[in-house]
Protein backbone atom coordinates (compact mmCIF):
# COMPACT_ATOMS: atom_id res chain seq x y z
CA UNK A 1 0.00 0.00 0.00
CA UNK A 2 1.44 3.33 -1.05
CA UNK A 3 1.26 6.37 1.22
CA UNK A 4 0.49 9.59 -0.62
CA UNK A 5 2.37 12.63 0.55
CA UNK A 6 1.01 16.14 0.02
CA UNK A 7 3.87 18.60 -0.33
CA UNK A 8 1.56 21.61 -0.26
CA UNK A 9 0.17 21.04 3.23
CA UNK A 10 -2.83 19.30 4.82
CA UNK A 11 -5.60 17.98 2.63
CA UNK A 12 -8.99 19.66 2.99
CA UNK A 13 -12.29 19.51 1.11
CA UNK A 14 -11.12 22.48 -0.94
CA UNK A 15 -9.43 21.78 -4.25
CA UNK A 16 -7.04 24.68 -3.75
CA UNK A 17 -4.16 25.16 -1.34
CA UNK A 18 -1.85 27.89 -0.09
CA UNK A 19 -2.59 31.28 1.38
CA UNK A 20 -5.90 32.95 0.58
CA UNK A 21 -5.60 35.41 -2.27
CA UNK A 22 -2.44 33.86 -3.68
CA UNK A 23 -3.13 33.11 -7.35
CA UNK A 24 0.04 31.05 -7.73
CA UNK A 25 -0.68 28.91 -4.69
CA UNK A 26 -4.29 28.44 -5.73
CA UNK A 27 -3.38 27.43 -9.28
CA UNK A 28 -0.71 25.01 -8.06
CA UNK A 29 -3.18 23.47 -5.65
CA UNK A 30 -5.80 22.96 -8.35
CA UNK A 31 -3.24 21.34 -10.63
CA UNK A 32 -2.09 19.05 -7.82
CA UNK A 33 -5.61 17.91 -6.93
CA UNK A 34 -6.59 17.55 -10.57
CA UNK A 35 -3.65 15.19 -11.08
CA UNK A 36 -4.49 13.37 -7.85
CA UNK A 37 -8.07 12.70 -8.97
CA UNK A 38 -7.02 11.68 -12.49
CA UNK A 39 -4.50 9.21 -11.12
CA UNK A 40 -6.98 7.72 -8.64
CA UNK A 41 -9.49 7.28 -11.47
CA UNK A 42 -7.14 4.78 -13.16
CA UNK A 43 -7.51 2.30 -10.28
CA UNK A 44 -9.76 -0.59 -11.40
CA UNK A 45 -13.32 -0.24 -10.15
CA UNK A 46 -13.34 -3.99 -9.50
CA UNK A 47 -10.96 -3.45 -6.59
CA UNK A 48 -13.25 -0.79 -5.11
CA UNK A 49 -16.34 -2.96 -5.59
CA UNK A 50 -14.64 -5.77 -3.70
CA UNK A 51 -13.48 -3.43 -0.93
CA UNK A 52 -17.06 -2.18 -0.45
CA UNK A 53 -18.60 -5.66 -0.88
CA UNK A 54 -20.47 -4.67 -4.04
CA UNK A 55 -21.25 -7.75 -6.13
CA UNK A 56 -20.15 -6.46 -9.51
CA UNK A 57 -17.69 -8.01 -11.95
CA UNK A 58 -17.18 -8.66 -15.67
CA UNK A 59 -20.14 -11.06 -15.71
CA UNK A 60 -22.50 -9.41 -13.23
CA UNK A 61 -22.59 -5.77 -14.27
CA UNK A 62 -25.88 -4.58 -12.78
CA UNK A 63 -27.00 -4.13 -9.18
CA UNK A 64 -29.36 -1.95 -7.16
CA UNK A 65 -27.83 1.48 -6.59
CA UNK A 66 -25.56 1.48 -3.50
CA UNK A 67 -25.81 5.24 -2.90
CA UNK A 68 -27.85 6.26 0.14
CA UNK A 69 -29.08 9.31 -1.78
CA UNK A 70 -30.84 7.07 -4.33
CA UNK A 71 -34.53 7.04 -3.36
CA UNK A 72 -33.55 7.03 0.28
CA UNK A 73 -31.20 4.14 -0.37
CA UNK A 74 -34.04 1.86 -1.50
CA UNK A 75 -34.45 0.47 -4.99
CA UNK A 76 -36.52 -2.49 -6.14
CA UNK A 77 -34.78 -3.14 -9.47
CA UNK A 78 -31.15 -2.60 -10.40
CA UNK A 79 -30.30 0.57 -12.30
CA UNK A 80 -26.59 0.76 -11.40
CA UNK A 81 -24.42 -0.48 -14.28
CA UNK A 82 -20.71 -1.26 -14.45
CA UNK A 83 -18.85 -0.85 -17.76
CA UNK A 84 -15.61 -2.87 -17.46
CA UNK A 85 -14.35 -1.84 -20.89
CA UNK A 86 -14.09 1.80 -19.77
CA UNK A 87 -13.66 1.29 -15.99
CA UNK A 88 -16.75 3.41 -15.40
CA UNK A 89 -20.23 3.13 -13.90
CA UNK A 90 -23.59 4.83 -14.25
CA UNK A 91 -26.82 4.76 -12.27
CA UNK A 92 -29.73 5.39 -14.62
CA UNK A 93 -31.98 6.00 -11.63
CA UNK A 94 -30.18 8.86 -9.91
CA UNK A 95 -28.15 9.90 -12.99
CA UNK A 96 -24.86 9.47 -11.16
CA UNK A 97 -21.45 8.33 -12.42
CA UNK A 98 -18.89 7.85 -13.68
CA UNK A 99 -15.34 7.22 -12.43
CA UNK A 100 -13.75 5.65 -9.32
CA UNK A 101 -13.52 8.96 -7.42
CA UNK A 102 -17.21 9.60 -8.09
CA UNK A 103 -18.04 6.17 -6.67
CA UNK A 104 -16.14 6.67 -3.42
CA UNK A 105 -17.36 10.25 -3.04
CA UNK A 106 -20.93 8.95 -3.31
CA UNK A 107 -20.45 5.97 -0.99
CA UNK A 108 -18.52 7.89 1.68
CA UNK A 109 -20.34 11.21 1.21
CA UNK A 110 -17.07 13.10 0.83
CA UNK A 111 -15.31 15.35 -1.67
CA UNK A 112 -13.59 13.93 -4.74
CA UNK A 113 -10.25 15.02 -3.31
CA UNK A 114 -10.80 12.95 -0.18
CA UNK A 115 -12.10 10.10 -2.33
CA UNK A 116 -8.94 10.23 -4.45
CA UNK A 117 -6.74 10.22 -1.34
CA UNK A 118 -8.54 7.18 0.03
CA UNK A 119 -8.31 5.29 -3.27
CA UNK A 120 -4.59 5.97 -3.57
CA UNK A 121 -3.96 5.05 0.07
CA UNK A 122 -5.67 1.69 -0.51
CA UNK A 123 -4.69 0.93 -4.11
CA UNK A 124 -1.89 3.33 -5.04
CA UNK A 125 0.14 0.51 -6.58
CA UNK A 126 -2.68 -0.23 -9.04
CA UNK A 127 -2.71 3.09 -10.89
CA UNK A 128 -2.18 3.13 -14.64
CA UNK A 129 -0.34 6.15 -16.06
CA UNK A 130 -1.25 5.08 -19.59
CA UNK A 131 -4.98 5.06 -18.89
CA UNK A 132 -5.80 8.48 -17.46
CA UNK A 133 -9.56 8.95 -17.42
CA UNK A 134 -10.93 11.22 -20.15
CA UNK A 135 -14.23 12.58 -18.80
CA UNK A 136 -15.15 14.43 -21.99
CA UNK A 137 -14.72 11.33 -24.13
CA UNK A 138 -16.78 9.22 -21.73
CA UNK A 139 -19.53 11.86 -21.55
CA UNK A 140 -20.04 11.43 -25.29
CA UNK A 141 -19.88 7.65 -24.97
CA UNK A 142 -22.45 7.81 -22.17
CA UNK A 143 -24.82 9.84 -24.36
CA UNK A 144 -24.67 7.13 -27.02
CA UNK A 145 -25.20 4.34 -24.46
CA UNK A 146 -28.15 6.15 -22.87
CA UNK A 147 -29.69 6.71 -26.31
CA UNK A 148 -29.47 2.98 -27.01
CA UNK A 149 -30.83 2.16 -23.55
CA UNK A 150 -33.85 4.42 -24.17
CA UNK A 151 -34.61 2.74 -27.50
CA UNK A 152 -34.41 -0.71 -25.88
CA UNK A 153 -36.62 0.31 -22.97
CA UNK A 154 -39.27 1.89 -25.21
CA UNK A 155 -39.34 -1.16 -27.49
CA UNK A 156 -39.63 -3.51 -24.52
CA UNK A 157 -42.51 -1.52 -23.03
CA UNK A 158 -44.35 -1.32 -26.36
CA UNK A 159 -43.86 -5.02 -27.17
CA UNK A 160 -44.33 -7.14 -24.04
CA UNK A 161 -44.93 -10.41 -25.92
CA UNK A 162 -42.45 -13.28 -25.62
CA UNK A 163 -41.23 -13.11 -29.22
CA UNK A 164 -40.40 -9.41 -28.96
CA UNK A 165 -38.70 -9.84 -25.60
CA UNK A 166 -36.49 -12.61 -26.99
CA UNK A 167 -35.63 -10.37 -29.93
CA UNK A 168 -34.63 -7.39 -27.78
CA UNK A 169 -32.63 -9.61 -25.42
CA UNK A 170 -30.72 -10.87 -28.45
CA UNK A 171 -30.04 -7.28 -29.55
CA UNK A 172 -28.74 -6.43 -26.08
CA UNK A 173 -26.53 -9.52 -25.98
CA UNK A 174 -25.01 -8.54 -29.34
CA UNK A 175 -24.33 -5.06 -27.98
CA UNK A 176 -22.72 -6.43 -24.79
CA UNK A 177 -20.65 -8.97 -26.73
CA UNK A 178 -19.26 -6.30 -29.04
CA UNK A 179 -18.44 -4.05 -26.10
CA UNK A 180 -16.55 -6.83 -24.34
CA UNK A 181 -14.75 -7.92 -27.51
CA UNK A 182 -13.66 -4.40 -28.43
CA UNK A 183 -12.64 -2.86 -25.12
CA UNK A 184 -11.10 0.15 -26.85
CA UNK A 185 -14.25 1.03 -28.79
CA UNK A 186 -14.00 4.59 -30.06
CA UNK A 187 -17.09 6.78 -29.83
CA UNK A 188 -17.34 6.69 -33.62
CA UNK A 189 -17.29 2.88 -33.69
CA UNK A 190 -19.84 2.70 -30.87
CA UNK A 191 -22.09 5.11 -32.75
CA UNK A 192 -21.99 2.90 -35.86
CA UNK A 193 -22.87 -0.19 -33.82
CA UNK A 194 -25.71 1.53 -31.98
CA UNK A 195 -27.14 2.99 -35.19
CA UNK A 196 -27.09 -0.45 -36.81
CA UNK A 197 -28.81 -2.08 -33.83
CA UNK A 198 -31.38 0.72 -33.70
CA UNK A 199 -32.13 0.10 -37.36
CA UNK A 200 -32.70 -3.60 -36.64
CA UNK A 201 -35.04 -2.70 -33.79
CA UNK A 202 -37.03 -0.25 -35.93
CA UNK A 203 -37.45 -2.87 -38.67
CA UNK A 204 -38.74 -5.54 -36.28
CA UNK A 205 -41.97 -7.18 -37.44
CA UNK A 206 -44.40 -8.07 -34.68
Amino acid sequence: MRTIQNSSGPISDSETSGEAGSFTASFTGKEYYHELINRANTVPLLKLFKHYSLRLDDNNRRIVCPFSSHQGGRESSGSFYFYPQTNTFWCFGCKTGVAPCDLIAGLDNCSKVKAAMKILELFGDDTDDDNIFDRQMFTKKLEIMMEFSTVVREFSQANPDHKAQCFIEHICSVYDELNLKHKDFSNEALRRVVDQLKEEISSYNV
